[in-house]
């Protein structure tokens, strides 16, 4: 049986980190392009090319030395709320990864070599649009939005609008070209080996690092009153549900998410108590994000017979743990 081959496009980063593993594990030749090598960890791939991909002729040239039965495009301008609620980024944001989205296709279609083709897009491509009642969350319960893959809405930030963009680019060559198209709309992931500090990381990531930074009985300040909603996903359910979709005979978008809903202020208890630490809570002026967001699963078990399986209070005590020896380590350093 031949070895299947498999290119990571972002395999520097979180997913992508993980995602070699993965395929590795299975039998997989990974090759993986980045702009630059993974920061906390060694690659596993068989071959590691670090490449501008917002440059046409770099992905020209890769797609012409191999022939992939599976491509993962994970790369994209992207991070925490810091980072792509600032519209400061916007021009940057949008146009980094619209290049990487329309440069792969644009070479997978020259060269005809990839058999199947995973993006990476976002739940962020839900509205944020709230009620114009302002006690009409109080009025729900929970107050959440069950978002479904037909309710994606480009009435939305930048970074959102970029990902529903390119999941329409996908979907346009799936039909054009005959391109095999698979599209995963991830929810928040976090795990071991994420970004953890600066306006890149997001929230699981950033609050354990606050509060492994805290004293005991200390204060740490968090953006918004704690109240907003979200969903948390842990990595290995990701990458699981990733490789799923990438085997099902299903062409439209599945939310790859947990539907395990937390206020910010249930994820900063969790982050405590996998710390061992009674630590306060200051709301700050910051980013929020939208003031709920859940995901609907149905899709996903109906396609996939599947759903993140991870509870947060045991994905927590794992990035916890090791966020917290990162700390350590810098200030050893």
């Amino acid at each position: 049986m031949a070895v299947k081959k498999a290119l990571i496009c972002g395999a520097a980063g979180f997913l992508g980190t993980h995602l070699e593993r993965r395929l590795k594990e299975e039998g997989y030749y990974v090759v993986s392009v980045a702009r630059k090598l993974p920061p906390h960890r060694t690659s596993v791939a068989d071959e590691y090319n670090i490449l501008d991909l917002t440059n046409p002729p770099e992905f020209h040239h890769h797609f012409h030395r191999h022939c992939f039965d599976e491509v993962y495009q994970l790369a994209s301008d992207s991070g925490g709320l810091g980072y792509i609620a600032n519209s400061d980024n916007d021009a940057s944001v949008m146009t980094n990864s619209l290049k990487i989205n329309l440069y792969m296709l644009d070479a997978i279609v020259r060269t005809g070599h990839a058999d199947k083709i995973f993006f990476a897009s976002s739940q962020c491509v839900y509205p944020t649009v709230e009620p114009v009642d302002p006690f009409a969350f109080e009025r729900l319960s929970p107050p959440t939005h069950s978002n479904r893959e037909v309710d994606a809405s480009f009435e939305n930030f930048a970074f959102a609008q970029e990902k529903l963009f390119s999941e329409k680019l996908y979907d346009a060559y799936r039909r054009n070209h005959g391109l095999t198209i698979r599209v995963g709309r991830l929810g928040n992931t976090y795990g071991p080996f994420c970004t953890w500090y600066g306006e890149r990381a997001k929230a699981p990531a950033a609050i354990c690092r606050k509060v492994a930074e805290a004293p005991y009985a200390g204060t740490v300040k968090l953006w918004g009153d704690g109240s907003q909603i979200r969903t948390f996903t842990y990595i290995d359910d990701a990458i699981d549900g990733i490789r799923r979709l990438m085997d099902a005979d299903y062409q439209y978008p599945v939310n790859i998410a947990s539907s395990e809903a937390v206020t910010i202020a249930e994820l900063f208890d969790a982050v405590c108590h996998a710390a061992g630490k009674i630590i306060a809570f200051e709301p700050t002026d910051g980013p929020t994000g939208v003031r709920a967001r859940t995901s609907d699963n149905s899709m996903a078990l109906e396609v996939l017979g599947w759903e993140p399986t991870i509870p947060l209070s045991e994905g927590i005590c794992k990035l916890y743990e090791w966020v917290s020896q990162q700390v350590l380590n810098r200030k050893v350093a």
